[in-house]
């Protein structure tokens, strides 16, 4: 069974450049359901960019709504309306889930149905989820995903639209309101639906993961296994790819690439380096073995010290040794981890590196430990230097389309300008956002220079790469020294319980015996 990682993305649509989901809940709700619909706060017709794709539309409501709101054009021309002009209004909530391909529509709408009613529409949102399934054309790889969109105010009894928030006024000893210098009276805001914590983001996409198990399981469709844990969370060292978006998924398909579709080609190769990486360590295993190859297996074995000894001992007892996988520091930093339980393989490293005690064996990795501390954080600077160039790139990827824009109008004078820049006001105020994020993220004394960065990003993967060697050598040296800790501490544990188990047979018997 091969693990699958969910791919999820929850976005906020609002009026904000800021707003990674979108700037109309109308707009994006013609997107999802392929079709045309007409925007009563903008006075805009969204027409869908595609429509042979969509497999189901639906729009699930909760107790108290109206309902009209069962139409989709209602509902989010409900919401718009609803919402300030700010450009920090919040309209709506997106969220985009990969479907497993193997799955029928039949019974892709069956589970999103049930799976949207549980998670959203019974704790009070309005939600309309739609189904797609499009097709790569160079890989003929199908992609069948759900694009839900929830609404972020409650409902009231009364089917109107009750707040996001609500004010917390500070007081006094005596019950009174206080008031700040300015007049106004202090208070603190407070979520009152609780929809925007960030363990929901969490929820979901554990309960997904659960929902597409259990259906795949009742189903006969045991091929996969889907995680819902981040990389990270599951201990793993492979970089996740970031979000192509509409524009640039729409481009690579046509066969043009993108600056973010460069971003997870580089990411992959990155990830080829990890893996090698771990090949790497594999074969610092295998070198290991040959240093003493010269020395034959049964010489190794009548090698008379304590710590032969004990890996002789729980061999015998066990068959092979035991891995330290939860507590341990190195070996889970290993892949094949199953060579570090192997008796020929651990007696070999022991012999290699001259150990003959468990007090050689703790002087042994006390030696190596600085060298992993040294390289572990060197190699931790260039992974930090290369994921702040990788932001810095995606940062600049979605600022670059709009500088000519910014340059044309520059270019500009008089009426020329005006008519420009209010024909492309959305554009130039896109820059200004866009510039603005890339320039945060820099010291006042860097320049916005990305092919710099790109140099700089292919010279610290290279440095990366050149310590695998070392790295690789030096975590499977402190791994077998785990290995064989843990399992002294185990045989202990196993022989002092042996001998409490003989000693109360012992005192049965005798008990017995003066009956």
């Amino acid at each position: 069974m091969a693990v699958k990682n969910l791919s999820t993305r929850v976005a906020i649509i609002g009026r904000g450049a800021k707003c990674r989901g979108g700037s109309s809940a109308v707009d994006k709700s013609a997107y999802i359901s392929r079709t045309t619909m007409y925007s009563e706060y903008d006075g805009t017709t969204y027409y869908p960019k595609y429509t042979e794709d969509l497999v189901h539309n639906e729009v699930m409501l909760p107790v108290n709504a109206p309902a009209e709101y069962s139409d989709p054009s209602v509902l989010w021309n409900s919401v718009e309306m609803r919402e300030s002009k700010s450009a920090k209004a919040q309209l709506a909530r997106s969220y985009k889930i990969n479907l497993p391909n193997e799955w029928s529509y039949e019974l892709a709408i069956e589970v999103m149905r049930d799976y949207v009613k549980r998670n959203f529409v019974d704790d009070g949102m309005c939600a309309q989820f739609a189904i797609h399934d499009s097709e790569n054309p160079n890989t003929h790889q199908r992609n069948l995903h759900c694009h839900i969109m929830l609404t972020m105010r409650p409902i009231l009894e009364d089917g109107s639209w009750g707040d996001k928030q609500k004010k917390i006024y500070a007081l006094d000893a005596d019950g009174n309101k206080i008031r700040k210098k300015n007049g106004q009276y202090k208070c603190t805001t407070q979520d009152v639906t609780g929809w925007n914590s960030r363990e929901n983001a969490r929820k979901w996409r554990k309960d997904l993961a659960d929902t597409i198990n259990a259906v795949n399981d009742k189903n006969g469709l045991r091929e996969n296994f889907w995680e819902h844990r981040s990389f990270a969370e599951q201990g793993l060292d492979t970089i996740p790819q970031i979000h192509l978006g509409e524009k640039a998924s729409a481009l690579e398909r046509a066969g043009i690439q993108t600056e973010r579709g460069n971003v997870n080609r580089r990411i992959m190769e990155q990830n080829k380096a990890i893996l090698t990486a771990k090949m790497l360590v594999a074969k610092a295993e295998e070198q290991l073995q040959k240093l003493v190859n010269s020395k034959p297996v049964e010489a190794v074995r009548n090698t008379a010290n304590e710590v032969l000894d004990m890996i002789r001992a729980v061999v015998g007892k066990k068959g092979r040794l035991e891995l330290p996988v939860i507590k341990s520091k190195y070996v889970r930093k290993i892949s094949q981890r199953q060579a570090l339980q192997e008796q020929d393989r651990m007696e070999r490293f022991v012999v290699a590196n001259q150990i003959e005690s468990f007090e050689q064996l703790q002087e042994f990795k006390t030696q190596r430990e600085p060298a992993y501390e040294k390289l572990s954080a060197e190699r931790q600077q260039i992974a930090e230097q290369i994921a702040r160039l990788e932001q810095l790139l995606v940062a600049y990827s979605e600022y670059e389309p709009y500088i000519v824009y910014h340059k044309t109008s520059n270019s500009l004078k008089g009426f020329a300008k005006r008519k420009y820049d209010k024909e492309h006001e959305t554009e130039l105020r896109d820059y200004d956002s866009y510039r603005a994020e890339l320039k945060k993220m820099l010291s006042s004394d860097e320049k916005i220079t990305p092919k710099k960065w790109t140099a700089e990003k292919t010279k610290l993967e290279e440095r990366l790469q050149e310590s695998n060697p070392d790295y690789a050598r030096v975590v499977t040296e402190l791994a077998s020294t785990e290995v064989i800790e843990h399992n002294r501490k185990m045989l202990a544990m196993t022989r002092e319980a042996e001998k409490k188990q003989h000693s109360q047979i012992h005192s049965r018997k005798k008990n017995e015996q003066s009956l």
